[in-house]
């Protein structure tokens, strides 16, 4: 039997890997082959050494909380080489008004859990008083706002006042789906949140995270995709597949001049693309892909010289408050963040405005090397800026998102699956968990054939 699949990022790469031993298991004699559009492996994973420096141009970690990277990672022979976070990396800064004022903790995607974050807040200068006692007073709210069909941001300026939404809740919200507030649904993005009759009250009810919160492997991201690269026997990489095509029982994959043969097909490619491969064959699981867009982002990769940054580095890095006007959503501190990269001074930057990304290649290079020059008082500019773009960096999960994943899924037959991080959740875990159950279906579904 023949299984095709098509996308050679961490869902494909890690479904392909799950499948030959789950049909190992099953006693089923199973090939797997596996097509990338692309020259290079790895889709968001990439890593680019620089002067030694691994540095991340897509995911640079992945949440310890969900077990399916350190699983893979420890099933791979990497788990040794697994590292955390620095321990000032909890800390986080809000940019606004042209200062880094602190972000309080006890925030969940930007909600407080009660009244300690919001007097942090007000301290730190964040929010105001009166703003504060707003947000305090959510609980007590009579009126339970509707949630079916709202965005985080709808929801969070109902419920907390719109100061405390713009300042906490957005920015987080933008972080983590590249996107605004406004355009991410709550059921879909917060599903704890969701029906709940109280936002702050259920960010309290939530599990305190594991520490370190975050994991990285040591020498670069990539090395995970070499070692699932190294498991599979036929990758083909630069070869871009077109449709999918069903015949009975048979389908074909076709790919430039080819068709591939398959019994099963895995399609771990962003929705748009898989709506295209499927438009053909299953029309209805392809309307509904075609339904979910993407954000697009830049990440600008700086290094300043020795001693040149006058703000000292005690967290994270800093995200960028709405109404600030400038390129820059958010800017890691590389040497904070990652003790083990501490040797060269190197800061990661993120824009996802659009209208700022809508500039030349070199004009938002250094547009972005200057706002955070300016933010962190360097007396010297960078003396390496580099850049890359997303054009379809993250899945939108606007309302109705979770609909449309389902009508797709209930449209393919069994023989056909998806993965990817579009899916349930846009974490480097999300995309493996997706990418293996998905495989795994898959052979069953050959099984019982």
């Amino acid at each position: 039997m023949k299984l095709v699949v098509v996308g050679g990022g961490v869902a494909g790469l890690a479904g392909a890997r799950a499948a030959m031993a789950a049909a190992a298991e099953a006693g089923i004699d199973l090939e797997v082959t596996a097509l990338e559009a692309e020259p290079r492996l790895g889709g968001k994973v990439r890593t680019e050494r620089i002067d030694g420096v691994p540095l991340e141009w897509g995911p640079d970690s992945f949440l310890s909380s969900k077990p399916q990277g350190r699983e893979l990672a420890d099933e791979l022979g990497l788990g040794q080489d697994l590292v955390g976070t620095g321990p000032q990396a909890g800390r986080v800064y809000l940019l606004m008004g042209g200062r880094l004022r602190l972000l309080p903790r006890g925030l969940a995607m930007g909600i407080p859990a009660g009244i300690g974050p919001l007097a942090a807040a007000v301290r730190s200068g964040v929010l105001g008083p009166a703003s504060a006692v707003r947000a305090a007073l959510e609980p007590l709210l009579g009126r339970r706002t509707a949630t079916q069909g709202a965005t985080v941001g709808e929801v969070a300026v109902a419920r907390l006042g719109r100061r405390a939404a713009e300042r906490l809740v957005d920015p987080l919200v933008q972080g983590v789906f590249g996107a605004p507030a406004r355009e991410v649904g709550l059921a879909e993005a917060l599903p704890w949140a969701a029906g709940h009759r109280s936002l702050t009250m259920a960010a309290a009810g939530r599990p305190a995270g594991e520490a370190p919160s975050f994991l990285s492997i040591r020498g670069g991201m990539d090395r995970l995709i070499e070692r699932l690269a190294a498991a599979l026997a036929d990758i083909q990489s630069g070869t871009p597949a077109t449709s999918v095509s069903v015949s009975g029982r048979t389908m074909r994959v076709k790919a430039g001049s080819r068709s591939v043969k398959a019994d099963a097909v895995l399609l771990a490619v962003p929705a748009p693309a898989a709506a295209v491969l499927l438009e053909g064959s299953f029309p209805e699981a392809a309307r509904a892909l075609a339904g979910i867009t993407y954000s697009a982002s830049a990440v600008v990769l700086l290094r300043f010289p020795e001693d040149s940054l006058r703000r000292p580095m005690d967290a994270s890095g800093y995200l960028v408050a709405s109404g600030e006007g400038g390129a820059v959503a958010a800017c890691s501190w590389i040497p904070t963040k990652w003790p083990h990269l501490a040797d060269e001074t190197w800061l990661r930057a993120v824009v996802t405005d659009p209208r700022a990304l809508a500039l030349a290649d070199d004009v938002l290079r250094h547009r972005a090397a200057a706002e955070v020059a300016g933010t962190m008082g360097a007396s010297r500019p960078p003396d390496r800026i580099l850049m890359a773009r997303w054009p379809q960096a993250l899945p939108v999960y606007r309302p109705g998102h979770a609909d449309r994943v389902r009508a797709a899924r209930g449209a393919l037959p069994n023989t056909v699956a998806l993965a990817g991080a579009y899916l349930e959740g846009v974490g480097l875990p999300d995309c493996i968990r997706t990418g293996e159950t998905s495989a795994r279906d898959l052979v069953r579904a050959l099984a019982s054939a």
